[in-house]
């Protein structure tokens, strides 16, 4: 039988060489990046020698895979849910690599706070969660990173050193010899020990830490991702991730075997209740858009984006998938302290989503503990219901109301993570109803224009009848450009009127891409959350450069998840068991805790297939944690099928990811920097001319009319 393998040739960008017809991208400065964050990039484009293909055959590929395939050299096996893999590479001396053409990011000096004083206002009451007895204990959290240092002085004593993994380099140990630490920082925001003097205290200081090796300096194989991402599915809960694509241009999305993991995770994962995955929205600031990032725009991800104090961070996208902010460090205010590796406390260079998300990783585990019976499903709905806008400013637009009462913002989503509210509502709360999809029909309007234009779909009841109340819809649209494509903007409308930046304009994706092209891309909103879906939903498509680019609107279809009946409790009967809780008891034990769950959760609108977890005395001693042994997603573990013989080739290509941390202020090109600079000059003494004719006009006539 024949397999086939697809290269896929790199596209090099080039940058252009002139501006002219277009001085608006040259001449108008981007006021909100003056600075860059680096979170772990994921670059594409790299050749690599390596394959991965299924196979149904049951017999043990040592024994007939090199013998079929001369050209190729087995390297092992893995499973995604039922579907086995089997990954092999070129026998050849020497492979090509072409470099990535992405650009590295300076580094920055960052901020710090201290969480467990809670002197930032607004809080997100973590300490309030502590001092209702919750510390993360029983949650198992994995950490994917470029390395956790296992024997650190302040991580060690909440290490799992039995199931760590090292994904990049093959081993069991997430130790990264060249000292890499930004997994180790994120590490210690999390899960870093209390009471013992050292450095800080992890948001979830009693939880057990799982190191998943993943980055390094080469590129990414899309298997390797996808077994990070499903290993120990059984006995993980959380899974935080602080790297995905770069910033500021393209669209890049996790490979095919990748997606089918989150899939599996949040439909397998916690024996059905389903992982939680937690993801950094990305540090472009509000020149970027977390739209064009695959990871953070999948609905089993849960996009957590930055606040510094008063309003939304430097750092932080313009993101209709982000959920929720939290802290992560600024270098306009407050410095973060963490853990770093050769043992050491880390207070400079800490900031960015790569800090918001372990954050929300910790309060994440803190809900699962007062409720180990909450769904993947159930924590995201929490996230909405508990997070509020605090005060803090939207510094790229207003907040809105949507037409379900409930307050969002192009930025930070819902708002501040508030951990006090996440535990009790979370204690009490009843598992939301399963999940309804509905599909609307494809509109093709072939609506062309280099201004503005909308084109409409209409959802009747008979479309979606078993759908009341939305969570995630999904976008799929197809759009073309006469040139630097950047300058198309996309905003969806719901029938309550609730309006969804899905992408604005974007100064390095138009410089990078200027010759006219299509891009067909899924993008995600969550600001429509619990509104109605019936009626008409609009799509408005439009140039920044009017007159001048003409942007096309080829066709688009919607995708709507949410559920036939109101998905949250009565506020007035949660209140009421909340309040009657602590009447009896300041502080309810873990083991009270588990008693006194009483709902189990529906079965999902995916397929669950069960699995065993493992379940044993929670403790902070790694060696004492796991007792049991189960399969684990090790490319070198054979698992029979018993399915006919067929082999297919999934991919060829690879991608390499960065951590999503700030870096110093930088202007994304020369070019930019020298022309921005003049036109804010000139457009400032125009401004301040206008100003003073403006001031006079209002004086003569005010004097006038007297």
């Amino acid at each position: 039988m024949k397999v086939l393998f697809v290269i896929v040739l790199i596209h090099i960008n080039y940058r252009i060489s002139g501006l002219e017809h277009v001085d608006r991208l040259v001449s108008e400065k981007e006021d909100n990046v003056q600075k860059k964050i680096k979170r772990v990039n994921v670059k594409d484009g790299e050749f690599t020698n390596r394959i991965v293909l299924t196979t149904t055959r049951e017999d043990d590929p040592l024994l007939w895979f090199n013998k079929k395939y001369h050209r190729y050299e087995y390297i092992g096996q893995f499973w995604i849910g039922e579907t086995k893999y089997i990954t092999a590479q070129l026998r050849q001396t020497k492979t090509k690599e072409v470099l990535s053409t992405l650009r590295e990011d300076p580094d920055v000096n960052v901020l710090r706070q201290n969480l467990e004083n809670g002197d930032v206002s607004p809080s997100m009451k973590v300490d309030k969660a502590w001092a209702d007895g919750y510390s993360g204990m029983g949650i198992t959290i994995a950490v994917l990173d470029d390395g956790l240092q296992t024997d650190h002085l302040d991580l060690a004593a909440n290490v799992d050193t039995v199931s760590d993994k090292d994904f990049y380099d093959y081993d069991d140990d997430p130790r990264h010899e060249g000292g890499n630490s930004h997994g180790t920082e994120c590490s210690g925001l999390i899960g870093a020990v209390k009471d013992n003097n050292i450095c800080v205290v992890g948001v979830a200081f009693s939880c057990t830490l799982i190191g998943i090796r993943i980055l390094g300096d080469s590129a990414l194989l899309d298997s390797d991702e996808a077994q990070a991402l499903n290993h120990y599915i059984s006995k993980i809960d959380i899974y935080s991730n602080s790297w995905g694509p770069g910033e500021l241009t393209g669209f890049e999305e996790p490979g095919p075997i990748t997606k089918v993991a989150l899939q599996n995770g949040v439909t397998n994962g916690r024996n059905g209740k389903g992982s939680i995955y937690i993801w950094a929205a990305g540090n472009g600031g509000t020149a970027d858009n977390c739209n064009a990032d695959g990871y953070a725009n999948s609905i089993y991800t849960v996009a957590i984006t930055g606040v510094q104090i008063g309003k939304n961070a430097w750092y932080s996208e313009v993101c209709a998938p982000a959920l929720a902010a939290a802290y992560g460090g600024s270098e306009d205010d407050r410095f973060m302290t963490t853990t770093t590796t050769a043992s050491g406390c880390k207070t400079e260079g800490v900031q960015g989503t790569s800090y918001a998300a372990p954050i929300a990783t910790g309060i994440a585990a803190l809900t699962l503990e007062a409720n180990p019976n909450l769904t993947w499903r159930d924590i995201q709905h929490l996230i909405v219901f508990t997070s509020n806008r605090n005060g803090f400013n939207d510094t790229y637009s207003e907040w809105s109301i949507n037409g379900a009462n409930k307050e969002f913002s192009q930025v930070l989503g819902f708002g501040l993570l508030d951990a006090e509210a996440m535990v009790k509502y979370g204690k009490h709360w009843v598992t939301v109803p399963i999940q309804q999809t509905c599909r609307s029909y494809t509109s093709s309007p072939a609506l062309s224009t280099n201004t503005s234009a909308s084109d409409s779909i209409t959802i009747t009841s008979g479309d979606c009848s078993s759908l009341n109340y939305l969570e995630h819809v999904l976008a799929h649209i197809t759009f073309s450009y006469t040139g630097f494509r950047g300058v198309t903007q996309l905003y969806l409308v719901s029938p309550s009127g609730t309006r969804s930046h899905l992408l604005h304009y974007r100064y390095n994706d138009a410089v990078d891409n200027e010759p006219a092209g299509t891009l067909i891309w899924t993008f995600m909103s969550v600001h429509f959350w619990k509104e109605n879906p019936i009626g008409s939903w609009s799509l408005e498509i439009s140039s920044y450069i009017n007159d001048i680019i003409t942007v096309s609107l080829d066709s688009w279809s919607l995708t709507l998840y949410g559920t036939s009946v109101d998905p949250w409790p009565s506020t007035e009967a949660t209140t009421s068991a909340i309040l009657s809780e602590s009447t009896t008891q300041d502080i309810i034990t873990t083991n009270e805790l588990k008693n006194e769950v009483s709902t189990e959760p529906t079965t999902q609108s995916t397929i669950t297939v069960q699995t065993t977890k493992v379940t044993s005395a929670s403790t902070t001693q790694s060696s004492t944690i796991f007792q049991t042994i189960e399969h684990q997603t090790d490319i070198t573990t054979f698992v029979p099928t018993s399915r006919d013989i067929t082999e297919t080739t999934l991919m060829h290509t690879t991608q390499t990811a960065t951590p999503r941390h700030t870096k110093e202020k930088v202007i994304t090109s020369t070019m930019a920097t020298f022309n921005d600079t003049n036109g804010t000059i000139i457009s400032r003494g125009v401004g301040v001319f206008i100003t003073i004719i403006s001031i006079a006009g209002v004086v003569f006539v005010t004097y006038a009319t007297k």
